[in-house]
């Protein structure tokens, strides 16, 4: 007897007949509602990146708190010694 004597069972489907694999259970709509509620949730619109700070995946403006720290005390060194020192003007002896 050839493995070709039995015939596979068949199914008539809206897309056609499609065969039936013995051992095989076709997939219920129970199974197909659980793998949609364990997919993770998709967003309902494109979103906006979030590439700054400490989420800028491609390192293009991630802030050291060390550099800010001595841009920073550079900023006020350079305010100290641009600030103009008034001093009294000389009188001509009054």
């Amino acid at each position: 007897m050839s493995a070709r004597a039995h015939e596979p069972d068949a199914e008539e489907t809206p897309a056609g007949r499609q065969t039936v694999m013995a051992g095989v259970a076709p997939v219920t709509l129970r199974e197909r509602l659980q793998w949609k509620a364990a997919a993770p949730l998709e967003p309902k619109s494109a979103q906006k990146r979030c590439d700054h700070g400490l989420f800028d995946l491609e390192a293009r403006r991630q802030t050291d708190l060390v550099d800010a720290l001595r841009a920073l005390q550079r900023a006020e060194q350079e305010a100290k010694t641009l600030t103009p020192t008034l001093t009294p003007a000389p009188t001509d002896g009054d």
